[in-house]
């Protein structure tokens, strides 16, 4: 038997070689010195050390210089519900701030091709002219002769949407380069053209960056248009748009420390990886042949194993490392070897898309009506009554404030396994099974 450490993790995506399917996701840079390609460099650099496969580029501006006098500027909002845990943050930001410039993105990737290994390449994440084609391809030759090895089109970013204006440039369909993001990624015409246009106009493998605003069954004509234009991979997905929570306490101000306005904010964290979810799954379904790349709300080092069963070939980071910095990189690396090595696989492509046969229409399923049952372990049942004080009519409470389960009135629902906090409820084989037309009989008084 093997070592964990002798297992191949490298991957081909896009037609490029990777050393490992885990690496770092476009993010927005915050800090004053972001705006320097040389100091991002050293940043990225740190999460190559941690073992990244690949790193990208943060979305970058057509414009050669960042504003005068306007350095990077954000603020995150950390989402915590009492009993629930922490859910996830919000970042308020000025989209023009963040965003970084076209000759320091250059220079950024000038750098990292200098030192990267050779199995680690970079994929610009681009975010071109608004509804200009041309710009865009454009933009994404200067990154082909600056050495990056992949395009990704960033249609996608929510941070554009919240700016003045946003709501009229979409109405318009006029996607201003201030205000194109998820806005432009959400209109399917331009999204083609832009991809057709670049994929004409580069060398190199391009993919686009799916916004969140397109759901289920929309993506999947967006996926199938975008492959037949040559699109070589699909990333899902960016971060959906909120509002945070006002302060309730202070008269509804801003929650956010130290503003006084509550900005229309992206959402990041674990809620987004339900969504990262929805467009693998449904897009290894319907639209095999084109490459996947995960990102959003992987937080947990079995996240990447769920995302690549679902179809993923990569899996980027950004809220697992913002939450647990870049040792989440060699953390999860070191997970999956583990994992392989336990369940018996010599490769990542023998267990990647197992889950999607598995993924059925609603009728073709068999729910277990009459044949399963909820049954509760008196010994950890600690008679809180959440699972009889509930949308069921088979729970009650006994003599010894335990819940019960009416084995003919269950319908095996599992709401009680979902939502007990003493893991007393499981969903077992009926002692006296029932057919369904026995539940339909009894329940319509015939």
């Amino acid at each position: 038997m093997g070592k964990p450490d002798d297992m191949d993790l490298s991957v081909e995506f896009a037609g490029v070689k990777m050393r490992a399917p885990i690496g770092v996701a476009a993010q927005a840079p915050f800090a004053p010195a972001s705006i320097s390609g040389k100091k991002l460099a050293e940043l990225l650099l740190k999460h190559v050390e941690a073992g990244a496969g690949y790193v990208h580029t943060p979305y970058t501006n057509v414009e050669l210089d960042h504003p005068k006098n306007r350095l990077p500027t954000g603020r995150f909002l950390k989402a915590h519900t009492p009993g629930f845990g922490r859910s996830g943050f919000w970042v308020a930001a000025d989209s023009y701030r963040i965003e970084m410039r076209l000759d320091e993105s250059l220079k950024l990737v000038d750098s990292l091709k200098k030192r990267l290994p050779s199995d680690v390449p970079v994929i610009a994440n681009i975010m071109g002219p608004g509804a200009d084609p041309g710009g865009w391809a454009e933009l994404a030759c200067k990154f082909e002769n600056a050495g990056a090895d992949i395009i990704e089109l960033d249609v996608s970013c929510p941070l554009p949407a919240s700016a003045a204006g946003a709501v009229e440039s979409f109405s318009s369909a006029e996607h201003i380069p201030e205000h194109a993001g998820m806005l432009l990624g959400d209109n399917l015409a331009l999204t083609r053209a832009v991809t057709a246009e670049v994929v004409n106009k580069t060398r190199l493998p391009v993919g686009v960056k799916l916004t969140p605003e397109t759901g289920f069954p929309r993506l999947v004509g967006f996926a199938e248009q975008l492959k037949e234009v040559g699109a070589r991979f699909i990333t899902s997905v960016n971060a959906p748009l909120s509002v945070a929570p006002p302060d309730i306490h202070n008269g509804g101000k801003s929650p956010y420390p130290g503003l006084d306005a509550n900005t229309i904010s992206p959402a990041v964290g674990p809620w987004t990886r339900y969504l990262c979810y929805r467009n693998i799954g449904t897009i290894s379904m319907f639209v095999p042949g084109i490459d996947q790349a995960a990102v959003g709300g992987l937080v947990d080092v079995t996240h990447v194993i769920e995302a690549m069963m679902l179809g993923a070939k990569i899996c980027e980071f950004s809220s697992g490392t913002l939450w647990k910095g870049w040792g989440f990189i060699s953390d999860s690396l070191n997970y999956l070897r583990q994992y392989m090595l336990k369940q018996g696989y010599r490769s990542l492509e023998e267990f990647r898309g197992l889950g999607v046969q598995y993924i059925k229409p609603a009728e073709e399923i068999d729910w277990g009506l009459g044949r399963l049952t909820a049954a509760i372990d008196p010994g950890k049942c600690k008679g809180c009554e959440i699972c009889a004080n509930n949308l069921c009519w088979a729970i009650t409470m006994n003599e010894n404030n335990k819940a019960t389960v009416s084995e003919q009135d269950c319908g095996a629902c599992a709401l009680c396994v979902a939502i007990c906090p003493s893991n007393a409820a499981t969903l077992v084989e009926a002692q006296t099974p029932q057919r369904e037309e026995e539940f339909y009989a009894r329940y319509l008084g015939q």
